[in-house]
């Protein structure tokens, strides 16, 4: 009983030692803990990017901007337009905000061959007509977008064209007798707007889509007797008025640099007997700039052989 009374206090006494163990080991162990993130890097403020993470939030903010204007290698002819209507690009194909002017020339020989249905004629075929049409226009426009990885060109710009003709229009084979003589009423002056978009799917490869307003569409019922006022007259169109807006598109594929053939599109908006206008670019493979167009019309169609030149004067290069 002695030595336990003589124990006991021994036991309280090693009490507080324990203790002071058991708090160091805490303490070391809580100052670990809290040191640990420490060591992982530096604080970093809410909204501030890493140094780390700088590169990328760099990377996004260029990703985030216009993509920049594509280049592609300047043809040898002019891609400022297909055969009559224009395109977004200036000269040789230039992508660039800026102005073009170009001189257009056109001259429709004459009625390869043709065909008709309606009750008032004689003959339902003709072929080897002459048609006798000049064209020559000034064709200035502003690229007002230029074209990116996604985006097409845009430009925006006016048509000035003087028509004549060099041989009366051929008649009417019908129960009357109609033509056009060469005098100063069939000396026109037309004007145009348009806004044209043009896009490359390949480098040598390009599709336009436009809008025009004005007189363009006067054009195409130049070209055929069956769309005088007189036959307009005849199917029941009296006093007709001409339409002003139209609706063109086309592409181009570039076989050589100096060897582009196209196809162009044209669609007055609303026209008595609904006519259409297909030219196509086919004058480097049949050589002398000779183009070959197909009109058709309610009732009818025409193919026609012309001629046409396209010369930039702006940009010089």
């Amino acid at each position: 009983m002695k030595l336990f009374l003589a124990v006991i206090p021994f036991f309280f006494l090693s009490l507080p030692a324990g203790a002071q163990i058991i708090g160091m080991m805490t303490t070391t162990s809580t100052t670990t803990a809290v040191a640990a993130p420490a060591a992982a890097g530096p604080a970093v403020l809410p909204g501030v990017p890493a140094a780390a993470d700088a590169p990328a939030a760099a990377s996004r903010q260029e990703k985030a901007g216009p993509s920049k204007p594509s280049v592609y290698e300047a043809g040898k002819v002019p891609l400022s337009g297909i055969v009559l209507m224009p395109t977004a690009y200036l000269g040789r194909g230039k992508n660039a905000i800026g102005l073009g002017l170009d001189i257009n020339a056109a001259y429709y020989i004459g009625r390869l061959y043709g065909n008709n249905s309606y009750n008032w004629t004689l003959e339902k075929k003709s072929y080897l007509d002459r048609v006798g049409l000049w064209l020559l226009s000034a064709d200035t426009k502003m690229q007002i977008q230029t074209e990116g990885t996604w985006r097409p060109a845009m430009a925006a710009g006016v048509q000035g064209i003087l028509k004549f003709r060099d041989s009366p229009q051929p008649t009417l084979n019908g129960s009357v007798t109609i033509s056009k003589k060469i005098d100063s009423k069939n000396t026109d002056t037309y004007a145009n707007a348009y806004l044209a978009v043009t896009k490359r799917l390949h480098p040598r490869f390009l599709v336009n889509v436009g809008y025009s307003d004005g007189d363009m569409p006067k054009v195409i019922y130049g070209l055929s007797e069956f769309l005088s006022k007189e036959a307009l007259s005849l199917n029941g169109h009296t006093d007709a008025a001409t339409p002003t807006g139209m609706l063109f598109g086309g592409f181009m594929w570039m076989i050589k640099k100096d060897s582009p053939i196209g196809v162009e599109l044209m669609l007055p908006q609303g026209a008595p007997q609904s006519p259409q206008l297909i030219n196509f670019h086919l004058g480097t493979l049949l050589k002398l700039n000779f183009e070959v167009s197909y009109l058709k019309f309610k009732g009818g169609w025409d193919l026609l052989g012309m001629f046409q030149f396209r010369y930039t004067y702006l940009p010089k290069k």
